[in-house]
């Protein structure tokens, strides 16, 4: 069982300026602590799996210290920033559309009811 949601996120240029960014949110149940995205734009995607908790975290304050951190500007905005060894990636999120998938995921696996198989997740591994 999953949850799935395209949206925008808005891509903050150096300068400041915005472009929007096609972007498909995932949760599958079976990887119950990880939250998919997946950011389309020029013919490229980029794939990017952030811990659910950072995001329910990240909705009332700063949180990540990490390759992924997220904060509120505004009631109603967030700043995502993707960390690699070459770039940081800023986004502006609103953050009703991340309230509303997480309250989707919330629904599917509440929090603290989360399970991971390890037996599962080694046999995947290893084959």
């Amino acid at each position: 069982m999953r949850v799935a949601s395209r949206t925008v996120f808005d891509f903050v240029r150096p300068d400041g300026t915005t472009a929007p960014v096609e972007t498909e949110l995932v949760y599958q149940a079976d990887d119950p602590f990880a939250v998919t995205m997946r950011f389309r734009a020029g013919g490229s995607v980029a794939t990017w799996v952030v811990g659910r908790d950072l995001i329910s975290e990240g909705m009332a304050a700063a949180a990540g210290e990490g390759d992924v951190r997220l904060r509120p500007v505004t009631g109603r905005v967030l700043l995502l920033e993707l960390i690699s060894d070459r770039q940081v990636t800023v986004f502006r999120v609103r953050a009703g559309t991340l309230r509303k998938f997480l309250g989707a995921t919330h629904e599917l696996v509440p929090p603290g009811s989360e399970r991971f198989d390890a037996d599962a997740f080694l046999s995947t591994v290893l084959r």
